[in-house]
């Protein structure tokens, strides 16, 4: 499924939506948000307070936060996570150049790929500048993850490859080939990497390049997320699917209303789901108690981003 983001210079509207496509019936089956979502003013306080989301305070009593990035223009606003549109705690602009992805890791160091310029930035908790910037072997990017023990994993829409970078490192150890556009990537405990390749999921243990074809039973797979116990959490078209590990059916699915969902991300303490959704006019953040949980509910709803979220801190995976 290609990202019709590799085409905007001359596609636009229905085509380039990326989950949204399939929802309103267009027929090209890519992947790839769209311009001219709106937004909020940026706000001059957030923009001046680098440190706000970061203090001391939050990183003891382990704050929860919202990371909304905004693919048009180029930035990521930090959000707290306690309540219904919480307040906001800062704006990274630096280093973006239409984020494609987010992802947060044990440190609580953001990361995000950018389809713009072909690199992968890191931002250190409170950081409006990026401690980190990859750009070898980076090719359109879009799917991003980060292992426990701080890999950079980037999927590259540009040549069907999956480059792996260990901590710190701007030059990729391992690069994956693949016959069709990786999109979207995750990792459990083990440190096994997932990714949607095409129409299926593929599991890749460390360090290997041949994957595995998981056979699970999804017709568009979007989104996906892996939690502790190896379950996986997919987003197909306008479902979220719960496969139990090792089964191909899943065990439950749930409606994504409102609009067409794109991001998904699964709080470090696995209790709550986060899902991006486009509406149409508008952008909202919905959460769902994770596992049992049955119905999605507003989260955030300022029309501050797009389509890419991450929280802090992130699934904690790798034990």
């Amino acid at each position: 499924m290609l990202q019709c983001t590799l085409l905007r210079s001359s596609i636009s509207g229905c085509s380039a939506v990326a989950l949204g496509a399939l929802l309103a019936g267009c027929a090209s089956g890519t992947l790839g948000p769209p311009a001219g979502a709106g937004s909020v003013p940026q706000s001059h306080a957030m923009a001046t307070s680098a440190n706000a989301w970061a203090s001391p305070d939050a990183r003891r009593r382990k704050e929860g936060l919202i990371y909304w990035a905004d693919y048009d223009k180029s930035k990521v606003t930090i959000f707290s996570a306690r309540g219904v549109n919480g307040q906001q705690k800062g704006i990274i602009t630096t280093g973006l150049s239409n984020p494609q992805r987010l992802f947060v890791d044990a440190a609580r160091n953001v990361y995000a790929s950018n389809i713009s310029n072909n690199t992968i930035t890191g931002y250190h908790p409170g950081q409006t500048s990026p401690f980190l910037t990859i750009g070898t072997g980076v090719n359109s990017p879009t799917g991003l993850t980060v292992d426990a023990g701080g890999t950079v994993y980037c999927a590259n829409v540009g040549n069907d490859t999956i480059t792996e970078y260990p901590l710190g490192q701007t030059t990729p150890s391992l690069t994956i080939t693949l016959g069709a556009n990786p999109e979207y990537l995750a990792t459990d405990a083990s440190d096994n990497l997932y990714a949607t390749v095409g129409t299926a999921i593929y599991e890749y243990a460390p360090g290997s390049k041949t994957g595995k074809n998981l056979g699970l039973n999804v017709s568009a797979p979007g989104a996906l997320e892996v939690d502790k116990a190896g379950n996986i959490i997919l987003l197909d078209r306008d479902t979220l699917d719960y496969f139990p590990a090792g089964q191909t059916q899943p065990s439950k699915q749930i409606k994504v209303t409102g609009g067409a969902p794109f991001g998904l991300s699964l709080s470090a303490d696995e209790t709550t789901l986060y899902v991006s959704v486009n509406s149409g006019s508008t952008f909202v953040i919905k959460d769902i108690s994770y596992p049992n949980g049955t119905t999605l509910a507003n989260k955030l709803t300022t029309n501050a981003g797009q389509w890419p979220l991450a929280v802090s801190p992130d699934n904690a995976l790798g034990g």
